[in-house]
């Protein structure tokens, strides 16, 4: 082998080249003629699969309605997208689409409350894309309730983009790129017009539009091209707002369509929330120079929500708010409307639909409807009955069949934007589809890093316990890492607690072992024991102390009190937390843990309100999230008992208002988070604490807290910064 290589080695270049020619594989290969030839082969097929796929655009069908569109936005919402504006458009609705297209133009914020269903949101998402194709508006972004909601309206636009036979005539630069996609947002990448690349963009919550110039078409002579590469992005008040850009361009105009819920609307944590996303993310996305263009786009649900405080003039002045009213003159003859009321709310078993009622109006409608003034004449069901008739007569007619459903006042605040002075409690408007929505993005048992404490807790039930494990980092984020049920066997109805209590020792006996066996693993793998575990000792009392007292270690009971009478120092038995205490008893040898319930319920709502994430992706302080979900385990259940109870603020007073339904987990999960209190856990974390200097000039210094022992009869606790646990025992 050596000989053979030391012999090609002393060869020359020609020698070599003419040694490989003469062989009979690579004599081939090594033909500069038939070589070029095969470049030449690939070349060609290369530029005939690009021929193919080269998008051909005929010239638009009829260029007057492309033009009337361009300068008649009533006229391109009927024309071309007439399934859904099939009625004449309201003076109300014609001020929204007027409003839009100021701000466009002009810049400012708008506020306009219309009446519910009257059509708000495809309004919003039609005219921005005719200012978009008619230049006004190079960048909208349609912010809406939820992100979920966002992506489904944007794909709705893009398939009309696709299916509509009138648009893809009329603006076929347009339609034809996004037709050619289909659903396939991958082909967006190699699509091209006369050799040229679109440049297309199809995602689930922006469209970047083909960008297309004149010589590129052989028609654009006739014609203003409207394919510039503009931008329409839907986002949800929910989704990642601030310093939104796509290609290094800031949206130009922001559409804020009706964003509060019911829920949201009732909670002063939500109004607030939302307030400050509106003044600071949404007004903050424009640029330096050029403000962003904001429309406000609502319906007032009580006179403490954002819709109704961007309409008024006096608390928002800048957004020049104006309220729109669906019965803008009552009838005359209140006293026929009245008798129609009681006929529909009085319907016999026989007459579930109230058509006697019904036949009253028909009869009377001239003399009833005399007077009455409606701003939409079109809204009522023009579907027929089973015996017929149609369902509805009139809008006025519509309007008082909600009156007899709903009541006056549900009617007056929301489709007249008028609600009554007092509209009922106000909560904080957390939902069980809001704390499903808190995902971690850990998996199940999988700590975060900087885990400072795990902590657990258990509610006990005669038939069932449930329990939550906590992760916490300092800054007061958590993580629910695992929760569940512990069935307890062998109880019934005719037991008392004395004998349930002895079942129910057991079944803790089961939920320490299961507890201590479980891997809660931090990002490098490594395993961390649980901290910290309350028991909760409200209604069996002894099984929670003699299991606490014969397990000791991490376990100790604890029981919750409204109102929670404040501890203001240590005493000889008792050691003073961040509304929690501990307390020793003596004749149970054990530490009980008395908690401020309505502390600890609040901070667990207020938690899971917060984001879980800030812009930045990081886990935001002070929230609160959950595992990801397995299979079909979505934790709605779980956010159903963690919202069985609502703080809310009725005439001056506040209060946990019950549901109904069961909040043992909302129990188990407030008492995992004040054992993060015990574990030393803070809102403002130790690193964060700035030490001001001596003297003018010192550098700040950060001085590690001193470990301070108490001795307490046989038990130990460690004093330390924020917090104070149990040592462990054995």
């Amino acid at each position: 082998m050596n000989n053979v290589y030391d012999s090609l080695s002393s060869l020359s270049l020609s020698q070599l080249q003419s040694l490989l020619s003469s062989h009979p594989i690579t004599a081939s290969s090594a033909d500069p003629i038939k070589g070029d030839e095969r470049m030449k082969q690939r070349e060609l097929m290369a530029s005939k699969r690009a021929a193919e796929r080269d998008l051909k655009i005929p010239a638009p069908k009829n260029a007057k309605n492309r033009e009337r569109a361009l300068l008649d936005a009533e006229f391109f919402l009927g024309h071309y997208f007439g399934n859904v504006f099939y009625e004449p458009l309201t003076s109300d609705r014609l001020d929204m689409l007027e409003s839009i297209e100021n701000a466009a133009l002009y810049g400012g914020d708008q506020a306009i409350a219309g009446p519910r269903g009257e059509g708000k949101t495809r309004i919003v998402l039609y005219q921005s894309i005719r200012l978009l194709l008619k230049g006004i508006s190079r960048f909208p972004i349609v912010i809406g309730k939820s992100q979920t909601k966002a992506e489904k309206d944007l794909k709705t636009i893009r398939e009309k983009f696709q299916q509509n036979k009138l648009f893809l005539e009329d603006f076929p630069e347009i339609g034809y790129p996004f037709k050619a996609l289909g659903g396939w947002a991958s082909r967006a990448n190699m699509q091209t017009v006369a050799g040229e690349y679109t440049q297309i963009e199809m995602a689930k919550d922006h469209l970047i539009f083909p960008t297309i110039r004149p010589d590129q078409l052989d028609w654009s002579k006739d014609f203003e091209l409207v394919s510039k590469g503009q931008i329409f992005a839907c986002m949800g008040i929910d989704g990642p707002i601030r310093g939104t850009t796509y290609r290094d361009e800031r949206p130009t105009l922001a559409i804020i369509d009706d964003v509060e819920d019911k829920q949201a609307a009732r909670s002063e944590t939500l109004i607030a929330q939302i307030e400050a996303i509106i003044e600071e993310d949404i007004g903050g996305l424009g640029s330096s120079s050029e403000p962003i263009a904001r429309v406000f786009l609502c319906t007032i649900q009580n006179r403490k929500c954002n819709a109704y405080k961007y309409t008024d003039v006096k608390q928002k002045p800048s957004w020049r708010g104006r309220r729109y009213r669906k019965m803008i003159k009552p009838p005359d003859r209140v006293d026929l409307v009245e008798r129609f009321i009681e006929l529909w709310q009085d319907r016999k078993a026989d007459d579930p639909d109230a058509r006697e009622a019904f036949r009253f109006w028909r009869d009377n409608q001239a003399e009833i409807e005399a007077g009455c003034i409606v701003s939409n004449k079109y809204s009522y069901s023009k579907k027929p009955h089973s015996d017929g008739e149609p369902m509805e007569v009139s809008a006025i007619h519509s309007y008082y069949i909600r009156v007899a459903r709903y009541g006056a006042k549900a009617v007056a605040t929301e489709i007249d934007n008028d609600p009554p002075e007092d509209a009922g409690p106000v909560g904080q408007g957390l939902t069980p589809e809001i704390v499903a929505s808190r995902i971690s993005g850990l998996d199940r048992y999988r700590i975060p890093a900087s885990t400072v404490a795990l902590t657990a807790a258990i509610d006990l039930g005669k038939y069932r316990c449930h329990w939550v494990v906590a992760a916490w980092q300092q800054g007061g984020t958590g993580f629910i890492v695992d929760y569940g049920e512990e069935a307890v066997f062998g109880t019934d109805k005719s037991m008392d607690t004395e004998a349930t209590e002895a079942v129910l020792y057991q079944c803790l006996l089961d939920f320490r072992t299961s507890l201590l066996e479980k891997q809660f693993l931090d990002p490098s793998g490594a395993r961390k024991p649980v901290d910290f575990c309350l028991v909760d000792s409200g209604n069996f009392t002894q099984a929670a102390y003699q299991f606490c007292k014969g397990m000791g270690g991490i376990f100790h009971p604890s029981k919750g009190y409204s109102p929670y009478r404040h501890r203001d120092k240590n005493e000889e038995n008792t050691i003073v937390g961040y509304n929690l205490h501990a307390k020793k008893l003596p004749a149970h040898n054990v530490w009980l843990y008395e908690l401020d319930t309505d502390y600890w319920k609040q901070f667990v709502h207020e938690s899971f309100l917060t984001p879980t994430f800030n812009d930045n992706n990081e886990f935001r302080r002070k929230s609160l999230s959950i595992f990801n979900p397995e299979g079909s385990r979505k934790h709605v259940y779980y956010g159903k008992h963690i919202t069985a109870e609502d703080l809310v603020t009725d005439g001056g007073k506040t209060y946990w208002k019950p549901s109904g339904l069961d909040n043992h987990w909302l129990d188990a999960t407030y008492m995992a988070a004040a054992g993060s209190e015990a574990c030393g856990v803070k809102l403002i974390a130790p690193s964060e604490i700035e030490v001001a200097p001596k003297h003018i000039g010192d550098e700040p210094k950060h001085v590690k807290p001193i470990q301070q022992a108490y001795r307490h009869g046989q038990q130990r606790f460690r004093q330390r910064q924020g917090g104070w646990i149990p040592k462990r025992r054995g």
